[in-house]
C-alpha cells in the first residue's frame, strides 16, 4: 500500500508540475541547444528505482517520450545509478520494457548504483550479470566489468561503480587503477571528462547532513574509504564533470545555499561536481519534483546545465548553470 501511495503521488505531482508550470518553469522554450555550435548535448536522471509497478515504468516513460521529442535529437542519457530498486531480475526487465517504446537518444549510459547490487539473495556477483547483461539489452553495449568507459562526439565518458553490496561504495586497487589510466588517456584529447558516480565524493553537496541526521559520520552518504584517492585522480586533470546521484537532493542553486546547505553544482578549480535530484522520489530539500534531471550542452569554451522535468516536460530555469572551460 505504502509503494502504491508513493507511486501515485509520483504520477500527480507530475502533473502538477505541467498544471503549475506557468509560475514554476518554462513550458514554451524549445528543446534544443542555446545555439547551433553545440558539440555534445545530453540528459541525464538518476535514481530511477524500478520496481515492478506499472506506474513507475510509466513515469520513466513520460521523460524518455520528452527526451525523444528533442528538437535536437540527444546524443546521450545518462542514467547515474539505482536503476532498480533491488537489483532483481523483474525489476531490470520493467526497466527494458520502458526503454522497448522510445528511442530517446543514440547513445544510453548506464551506471550501477547500490540499490541495484541488492539481489533478491545478496549475491553480489549475481548483481554484476545482471548489470552486464541488462547494459547490452537496454543500451546496445557489451561490457566485462560493471566499470567501463565509452566515447561519444569524442568526449569520455567514465563509467564508475561500487565492488560489493554495501550502502557506501568499494572501489578496488584495480579500478582505481583502471580510473587513472582513462583519465590519462581522455586528458589527451583537452576535451572536458565526464565521469559518471552513482556516489558522490564524500562531504560534498551537503554531506553528511543531507545523507541523514546531524550526528553522521563525516563521510556517511558519500563513495566511502577510496573518496579522496578518486577525488584525487578526478581533480589532477582539467575540465572535469562528475555526475552523481544517491542521497535524493532536490534542486538547489547558488542564492539558496544558506537555506539547504548544498548546491546541486559545485565548483572546486576546474572540477565541477553535478548532483542529480532523484528521478523518482520526491524530496524533502530544494525544489519538490519527480521526474527531474538536468540537459547538458557542450560547447568549445563552456557548460551549459539546464535543469528539467522531463516527466513533465518544463524547463526550471532558476536552476540552470554555466560553466566556463578552462
Amino acid at each position: 500500500m505504502i509503494a502504491f501511495i508513493k507511486s501515485l503521488l509520483a504520477v500527480i505531482l507530475s502533473a502538477l508540475n505541467i498544471f503549475f508550470s506557468p509560475f514554476f518553469g518554462d513550458f514554451t522554450a524549445e528543446t534544443k541547444p542555446v545555439n547551433e555550435n553545440c558539440r555534445l548535448n545530453f540528459a541525464a536522471i538518476s535514481d530511477i528505482h524500478m520496481t515492478e509497478e506499472t506506474a513507475r515504468r510509466d513515469i520513466l516513460r513520460f521523460g524518455l517520450a520528452d527526451m525523444q521529442s528533442y528538437a535536437n535529437p540527444l546524443d546521450a542519457v545518462v542514467l547515474t545509478g539505482d536503476l532498480t530498486d533491488h537489483g532483481e531480475i523483474q525489476e531490470w526487465e520493467m526497466l527494458k520494457e520502458a526503454f522497448e517504446t522510445y528511442t530517446p537518444a543514440k547513445n544510453i549510459i548506464l551506471a550501477q548504483g547500490n540499490h541495484d547490487t541488492w539481489t533478491e539473495d545478496d549475491k553480489y556477483d549475481l548483481a554484476r550479470t545482471y548489470f552486464i547483461q541488462y547494459n547490452k539489452e537496454i543500451a546496445g553495449r557489451e561490457i566485462e566489468n560493471e566499470y567501463y568507459s565509452t566515447e561519444i562526439n569524442g568526449y569520455t565518458f567514465i563509467v564508475m561503480a561500487s565492488e560489493t553490496d554495501r550502502t557506501a561504495a568499494y572501489i578496488s586497487d584495480t579500478q582505481l587503477e583502471w580510473l587513472r589510466g582513462e583519465m590519462a588517456k581522455a586528458a589527451e584529447k583537452d576535451l572536458p571528462i565526464f565521469v559518471i558516480s552513482h556516489w558522490p565524493i564524500n562531504q560534498s553537496h551537503g554531506l553528511p547532513v543531507t545523507w541523514g541526521e546531524d550526528d553522521m559520520e563525516p563521510d556517511d552518504g558519500g563513495l566511502g574509504d577510496q573518496s579522496a584517492q578518486v577525488e584525487e585522480i578526478l581533480k589532477s586533470y582539467d575540465n572535469v564533470f562528475m555526475l552523481t546521484g544517491h542521497i535524493h537532493n532536490g534542486l538547489v542553486n547558488e542564492s539558496q545555499k544558506n537555506t539547504y546547505g548544498y548546491v546541486s553544482v559545485e565548483s572546486d578549480g576546474s572540477f565541477h561536481s553535478i548532483n542529480m535530484p532523484p528521478y523518482m522520489y520526491l524530496t524533502i530539500r530544494g525544489r519538490i519534483a519527480n521526474g527531474t534531471g538536468f540537459s547538458f550542452e557542450v560547447y568549445d569554451d563552456e557548460v551549459i546545465i539546464r535543469a528539467r522535468s522531463f516527466s513533465a516536460g518544463v524547463w526550471y530555469t532558476d536552476y540552470n548553470f554555466t560553466i566556463d572551460l578552462v
